[in-house]
């Protein structure tokens, strides 16, 4: 291990001295900003307006996983997607008196830049992973959260897990946060965000099969219907085989960053992520923020862009929620080019609407 650095997770903070305080709750916006590049924006804003910022950013297992947890980080390189090799962040990270390692797929074997062409999706290996964790155990590592979210894998989890039946199993505990809940078989569904060809699902299909029999054949562990094994390509479902815990993404970051102690003291929770949809409600972090809100009219949702299902089950299940669309506010070419500003401009619209202007006195 290598290359030690201060970490930036969020924390407990302190009281606020009576400060009407605003919890900001991001996921990233995929392609564009991440989650603390939204969450500094938007803290900036809240500052600007008298507030206290509470600061959060969120994942529910892909990118953005490690960042969300407080502690240091150190640096280890394993191979990527396609086997070159490249460092990987490691944070580790206090839990009570345990000390956790906490990695994720998308900084392991992630997504390209830009879906790659087919041939190169199918090539996309998990072995960085195993790489990874049979590192982390030589190492002194006992326990390890990996986030299971944003791979470029499709081989259900294969590579990982040849890579760790080689070093004689998994030598430390391993608990697998996802998310999705999708089973085994379900990776293929998720091939195509992965650059894979429609014409080459057949083959994903065949290898997650594959992989299913030998898992059983090999450790006596069914995937085909477990919760969640169907996360990261199938690695989710790799590491189960081999004893893996799996779990929610979102779950274990709130819990973390004790996310329901400080929505429920926030005059405001202000969250959001690139795409709100179906998936959003299911796991994902503003689905997951709303349900920590104690009261649905302190909720600001703001999103790239907003599926119209996906908002009415929303304000549906938390009546009183407020829901804004960039795209809607300021047209999908804006809201790609600098999302930050336009988040910005709306959190601060929203904070005069709901307390009034700041005077030299602070906010009214």
């Amino acid at each position: 291990m290598t290359g030690t650095t201060v970490g930036t997770g969020a924390g407990l903070p302190a009281a606020a001295s009576g400060a009407r305080r605003v919890l900001v709750a991001f996921d990233k916006f995929r392609g564009t900003a991440t989650a603390v590049q939204l969450g500094d924006r938007v803290a900036a804003v809240v500052r600007d307006h008298g507030y206290v910022p509470d600061l959060a950013p969120m994942s529910d297992g892909g990118e953005g996983f490690r960042e969300a947890f407080p502690g240091r980080d150190v640096v280890i390189a394993v191979s990527d997607a396609f086997g070159a090799p490249h460092p990987v962040p490691v944070r580790r990270h206090r839990d009570g008196a345990e000390r956790v390692a906490v990695a994720t797929t998308a900084e392991i074997v992630g997504r390209a830049d830009h879906d790659p062409p087919s041939e190169d999706a199918l090539r996309a290996s998990s072995r960085g992973v195993g790489e990874l964790l049979v590192a982390l155990g030589r190492a002194g590592v006992s326990s390890v959260l990996l986030g299971a979210g944003g791979s470029a894998t499709s081989d259900g989890g294969l590579g990982c897990y040849e890579v760790l039946r080689g070093a004689g199993g998994l030598s430390l505990a391993v608990t697998v946060a996802t998310d999705v809940t999708a089973t085994f078989l379900a990776a293929r569904d998720f091939a195509g965000q992965k650059g894979v060809d429609p014409r080459d699902l057949a083959e994903v299909d065949r290898r997650l099969r594959d992989a299913r029999e030998r898992y059983e054949r090999e450790c006596g562990v069914d995937v085909a219907s477990l919760a969640r094994a169907g996360a990261a390509g199938g690695i989710a479902g790799a590491l189960a085989a081999l004893g893996a815990r799996l779990t929610s993404g979102f779950e274990e970051v709130a819990r973390a960053t004790h996310l329901r102690v400080r929505a429920a003291d926030a005059t405001l929770v202000v969250t959001g992520e690139g795409r709100l949809d179906a998936s959003s409600l299911e796991g994902k972090v503003v689905g997951g923020v709303a349900d920590v809100v104690p009261r649905a009219d302190r909720l600001l949702v703001v999103c790239g862009a907003v599926a119209r299902g996906a908002r009415r089950r929303l304000e549906e299940r938390h009546p009183g929620v407020r829901v804004v669309s960039l795209e809607g506010r300021v047209g999908a070419v804006a809201a790609r080019r600098d999302p930050r500003g336009a988040l910005a401009a709306v959190v601060a619209e929203e904070l005069r609407a709901r307390f009034g202007e700041v005077s030299s006195a602070g906010p009214r």
